[in-house]
């Protein structure tokens, strides 16, 4: 739940689900969404051999209230959402696919949906261009901790990663008629919930918007 005190709803999400997201858990608000094209300029500098530039414009962002809105807001979105909603859980459909971890598919799932996030429309990076930015610049620039209390909230808003529509804990498939590209914002957001206990369209639905 949305870890705000002295709050009966999650401020960014708001107390009217009518309101709420039909797409995403929690969409990211405008100043997140324009960190990306900050990043994106780090980036740049790094491959054109300025790295004291890029550490520069990284030292002035707005990191840490990315990680902040992370910890605060999106990973606790989808128990809020689900607690307003009150849709149960539906029985496992199938039993669990003994494959789990998608890494395998990750290539061709990022291929298909352009590298955004198919709950939010984020543009994303896949995580090697974090490594290799973190090899040049150190953990102090950016940050890829082992928890994400300790990642650059670049990372935790920016990265890519795949996402099972239907949770593997309810027998989703691992493979790409069920796995989708999607930031960790949304991916810890959604949690184990189902799409229809979320209030949100399948991202694999007919007319998904994938400009």
């Amino acid at each position: 739940m949305c870890k705000q005190q002295g709050h009966k709803f999650c401020t960014e999400l708001g107390a009217d689900s009518a309101l709420w997201s039909k797409r995403a858990p929690l969409p990211k608000p405008g100043w997140i969404d324009d960190a990306f094209l900050t990043l994106s300029q780090a980036f740049k500098l790094i491959l054109d051999d300025k790295k004291i530039e890029a550490k520069s414009l990284l030292k002035n962002s707005r990191d840490l209230e990315m990680r902040e809105w992370f910890d605060v807001h999106a990973q606790n979105s989808g128990g809020w959402r689900n607690m307003v909603l009150g849709i149960p859980a539906p029985d496992p459909i199938h039993p669990l696919d003994p494959i789990k971890t998608f890494a395998k598919f990750e290539p061709a799932v990022f291929a298909r949906d352009k590298l955004k996030c198919r709950y939010c429309s984020s543009s994303l990076f896949p995580k090697k261009e974090f490594k290799k930015a973190n090899i040049v610049l150190g953990d102090q620039a950016l940050p890829l901790g082992k928890t994400n209390a300790t990642r650059s909230g670049f990372y935790l808003m920016f990265v890519a990663t795949l996402d099972h529509v239907l949770p593997w804990s309810l027998g989703g498939r691992t493979d790409e008629s069920n796995l989708v590209t999607c930031c960790w914002s949304c991916n810890y957001g959604k949690v184990n919930f189902t799409v229809e206990q979320l209030g949100i369209g399948n991202p694999l639905g007919v007319g998904t918007d994938l400009k």
